[in-house]
């Protein structure tokens, strides 16, 4: 068995307008969600869907950047959390969906007026369809979440609802 921990995160940028945006949206204290990946001997990096692309980071330059709100510590098998961190590397250096989280907005507003409608910007990867494809639906395939208008509150949700019998900590 092995760790794998997902990290809840809000902005520490000058200004973070887009991380104060999302906020506000989800009525969430975090914009963020990234996997923490242990590298070896050699310490801790993030990976994540920011910054233009889908990228690790390293543990101080992330942190520079971002500050750690909340976190699950799953426990799973060796060989999941094997499957997961290759499919991670598959997925580094894709395009960030900047215009998937506009999408998001537009979804919602839809959906409050009573319409159903989907994504219409899917391109690139943003956080929340990232942490949800690559590492969730490896733990349980059986989800049934829409990738392209998933939010980081959702992915909390999940780890709560659908995968708790995997939560070995949580701050």
């Amino acid at each position: 068995m092995k760790e794998i921990t997902i990290i809840f995160t809000k902005s520490k940028k000058f200004l973070p307008v887009a991380s104060w945006a999302i906020r506000l949206w989800t009525w969430k204290s975090y914009s963020h969600v990234a996997k923490k990946h242990e590298v070896r001997d050699w310490g801790t990096a993030y990976y994540q869907a920011s910054g233009g692309s889908v990228n690790y980071e390293y543990n101080t330059v992330f942190n520079k950047k971002h500050k750690i709100v909340k976190q699950y510590t799953l426990l799973i098998k060796k060989e999941i959390v094997n499957e997961i961190n290759k499919e991670c590397f598959k997925d580094a250096g894709k395009k960030y969906g900047i215009m998937q989280n506009v999408g998001i907005v537009l979804v919602d507003i839809f959906r409050i007026f009573g319409k159903k409608i989907d994504n219409p910007f899917k391109s690139g990867r943003n956080c929340s369809e990232l942490i949800y494809s690559v590492v969730l639906k490896n733990l349980k395939p059986e989800l049934d979440y829409d990738p392209d208008i998933i939010k980081p509150h959702e992915i909390e949700n999940i780890i709560k609802e659908d995968l708790k019998d995997y939560i070995i900590s949580n701050n």
